[in-house]
């Protein structure tokens, strides 16, 4: 016995821009890296060999009130971590979480999404009409 679908709400793909006029985040700079890289307080074990170095929030807004680090390059220092290989004293990789951040909040899905639920775009209920009455008891 199959059980009765119901139909999906799907949203109509829109075709992709011809062009695409978006700012994009600048790549991060040598500073920057190297700022993370040095004052690193969030490490992951990867490997034997490597770990993961970010920056916490907390320690960008220390370095930011320092004068390390400027408003703009604090702010841009928590979308990077450093993949460091200990063995070798050599950055790996660095990873740039800005990219993917700015595409998912640049188009209207990301944001019509988060309204897709109906029951919050329906008409409020009734109120009954509240009549004067003349008059009191007898």
């Amino acid at each position: 016995m199959r059980a009765a679908r119901t139909p999906s709400r799907r949203r109509s793909s829109a075709a992709a821009p011809l062009l695409d006029l978006a700012p994009r985040p600048e790549a991060p700079g040598a500073d920057l890296i190297a700022a993370v890289l040095t004052h690193a307080d969030l490490e992951t074990r990867l490997t034997p060999r490597r770990v993961r170095r970010s920056l916490s929030p907390y320690r960008a807004a220390e370095l930011r009130e320092a004068g390390r680090l400027n408003a703009a390059e604090a702010a841009r220092s928590l979308d990077l971590a450093v993949i460091w290989d200990e063995a070798e004293a050599e950055v790996v990789r660095v990873i740039d979480d800005a990219p993917l951040r700015h595409k998912a909040q640049s188009g209207p899905d990301w944001w019509e999404d988060a309204w897709d639920d109906e029951d919050l775009w329906q008409a409020p209920t009734a109120r009954p009409v509240l009549r004067s009455v003349q008059g009191g008891r007898r």
